[in-house]
């Protein structure tokens, strides 16, 4: 008698004895034991990817490791959060970004922070504009002209946006983002280059946005008036949900 002709909730039982990295290792043996490792997997909804555990392992392996991941948890994932730091491998990076792109349609909730983005690594992810409901891409370096050929790329469905510490952004992918009439929430928090000429016609079209977060702005000092003569409350300082997540890699 082999393994596989055992009933499916014998293998059930079997499987709920590993752990997250033996289930990552058995979902490669075979398309069955996919299914089974996936469906012990599911209850994983929102995912963290440790960049420190990928790193240790060999070069070849990274790669190949983080596909096994997507794999496994993509066709449940609600949320996936990452963090990198600016100094880090440019095709495990991209890698990433792919995968994601590839294999996460139905995320609702994507952050990616301390990570360099430019148009390279957000045109793939247009792909997941038409599900995210929220999106989090704080120090990311990101350059106007790249936020602005992703945010008009596909119509959103966004309620939150926060891009804090993005420094060199100075508004001018405000212009074309004609899609933001669903953004409830927006941080723009150290984004200390963004003109107040950029956001107040934004503000016009973004009609249901009720929170900001301009702090540690210095043209929000000299323009804070903007955000009360609109017609309707605008309150300064967003409050966006805390997800927990799995963490692994």
């Amino acid at each position: 008698m082999e393994l596989l002709d055992l009933d499916e909730d014998s293998l059930m039982e079997i499987f709920s004895y590993f752990n997250f990295e033996e289930l990552l290792f058995l979902s490669v043996v075979c398309i069955p034991f996919l299914q089974l490792c996936r469906r012990h997997l599911r209850k994983i909804r929102h995912f963290e990817l440790d960049y420190r555990t990928l790193l240790g392992r060999p070069e070849p392996v990274r790669i190949e490791h983080l596909h096994n991941i997507f794999q496994c948890l993509a066709p449940s994932l609600d949320a996936f959060r990452f963090s990198g730091g600016f100094i880090m491998d440019e095709m495990l990076k991209q890698s990433i970004v792919d995968n994601l792109a590839t294999s996460c349609s139905s995320l609702r909730h994507l952050t990616i922070n301390y990570v360099q983005l430019n148009e390279h690594h957000l045109r793939p992810l247009t792909t997941l504009l038409p599900a995210l409901v929220s999106l989090d891409l704080g120090h990311c370096d990101l350059q106007d002209n790249s936020l602005a050929e992703f945010l008009q790329c596909r119509p959103l469905k966004l309620r939150t946006l926060a891009i804090p510490g993005n420094t060199n952004l100075v508004g001018t992918f405000f212009d074309s983002w004609t899609s933001c009439d669903t953004l409830e929430q927006l941080d723009v928090d150290h984004c200390s280059s963004l003109n107040i000429g950029q956001i107040k016609a934004f503000l016009l079209r973004a009609t249901r946005l009720s929170a900001i977060t301009v702090s540690r702005c210095p043209w929000f000092q000299r323009d804070k008036e903007i955000f009360q003569t609109l017609g309707r409350s605008i309150t300064m300082g967003t409050n966006i949900p805390e997800l927990k997540y799995f963490k692994g890699g």
